[in-house]
């Protein structure tokens, strides 16, 4: 795997806890307040109108969920050792912990946690299909 991809994956890890949120602006970007009347609309469409076609097509949307289950996916069918080397690394913003300091934790040597973190990545590029 050469760095760039790396740090891709890396960049979807770090954006993991967040999606949720970015989903919510999304949807709201895609949604905007009708103002003004016309007599083509009913009164029950002033308000927000929702584009439920163009939510069902939005490449940003489609890409966050995919990337949501993806991750998922592979946290889900990982050992307890590789998702604790995950979320240290990649959800918790708040420390610094590097690859010795995880193997410290996980009473592992800092080549071991090197190995378990490039095997998640792969299987992630797997599943995301790249």
């Amino acid at each position: 795997m050469d760095d760039y991809e790396r740090q891709h994956l890396e960049s979807i890890l770090r954006d993991y806890p967040k999606i949720d949120k970015y989903m919510a602006v999304r949807m709201a970007e895609l949604s905007y307040p009708y103002q003004g009347h016309s007599h083509v609309l009913s009164k029950l469409a002033v308000g927000t109108m929702l584009f439920d076609d163009s939510i069902g097509t939005d490449r940003c949307l489609a890409q966050l969920e995919i990337n949501k289950e993806c991750i998922n996916f592979c946290l889900k069918h990982s050992d307890s050792d590789t998702r604790t080397i995950i979320e240290q690394l990649y959800f918790h913003h708040e420390n610094n912990l590097t690859l010795e300091g995880i193997g410290m934790i996980l009473n592992m040597s800092k080549s071991n946690v090197s190995r378990k973190r490039a095997a998640f990545f792969e299987f992630l590029k797997q599943e995301l299909g790249y």
